[in-house]
């Protein structure tokens, strides 16, 4: 039995050595793929004096993507609305002791706090509160009630430029949104300047394997480092996210996937709306 018992300890510890090992080389082929696109693979862009919108299929992808080019804007009086798809339910999905309600309000609050350290009025920030995580399951009823819904903001506001997830950013809701966002415009009739913004492309591709070059091909980079500790703040404020919400929990975003965002650039991609 002591035997035995050595024998799978031996086989735990190197499963365990191997995980970690396979883990740390995928983290740098990702850093070494996103300093190839800020460096190389994108174009430099100074910000525009242009009226924005941001979509954000959840509360924090505002402030990881975008949260730069918000407070950048907002710090020379250009307007800035945004909007949130998706109510954040379902990130703590099954927690044995905290509600789908709590885990909305409480991500409701963060937004409202990072937003307004990046500088965004209260008045200026809309939850549209659709279920997290079932856009791509919506019936054709419910996708057009919400594409009306963002068409009117779209028409009320009339913004010069649209920021949206990306539209292969490997992640149900945010590729949804670019489509349902895309809709809007359309429905609105509005002519502006769309910007994808990544979130998730890089962490769950890797090159040469499920992600395309040409999924990387129309990126521009924009320098935020005079705004990056506004910007790190707001991110720091969404702890139900990059933190254990309770000492029995793990962070829902994962080990290593924050570091890009506290970087002094943010990439986008520009498309055809």
């Amino acid at each position: 039995m002591k035997i035995q018992s050595l024998f799978h300890r031996l086989r735990v510890g190197l499963h365990n050595k191997r995980y970690l090992l396979n883990y740390r080389l995928r983290v740098l082929q990702i850093k070494l793929q996103f300093y190839w696109l800020v460096h190389r693979g994108s174009q430099l862009t100074d910000l525009s004096q242009k009226s924005a919108i941001v979509f954000a299929p959840h509360q924090d992808d505002e402030a990881l993507g975008c949260g730069g080019i918000i407070a950048l804007k907002r710090e020379q009086g250009v307007s800035v609305k945004v909007v949130f798809i998706t109510d954040g339910g379902a990130s703590h999905k099954g927690h044995p002791r905290i509600t789908r309600q709590e885990i909305i309000k409480i991500r409701k609050q963060e937004a409202l706090q990072a937003l307004t350290i990046l500088g965004v009025e209260p008045q200026d920030i809309h939850f549209l509160d659709r279920a997290d995580g079932k856009l791509h399951r919506m019936t054709e009823v419910e996708q057009q009630q919400l594409i009306e819904e963002m068409a009117q903001l779209l028409r009320v506001f009339q913004p010069q430029e649209v920021y949206v997830t990306h539209s292969k950013d490997r992640s149900q809701d945010h590729e949804t949104a670019y489509q349902l966002v895309k809709a809007a415009i359309a429905k609105a009739e509005l002519k502006v300047d769309l910007w994808q913004y990544p979130i998730w492309l890089l962490w769950k591709c890797l090159l040469f394997h499920n992600l395309k070059f040409e999924e990387l091909t129309g990126a521009y980079r924009v320098a935020i480092h005079t705004v990056q500790s506004k910007k790190n703040q707001a991110i720091q404020t969404y702890r139900s996210q990059y933190l254990p919400i309770d000492p029995q929990s793990s962070p829902v975003l994962p080990h290593g996937f924050l570091w890009r965002f506290f970087l002094p650039h943010e990439i986008f991609f520009k498309s055809q709306p």
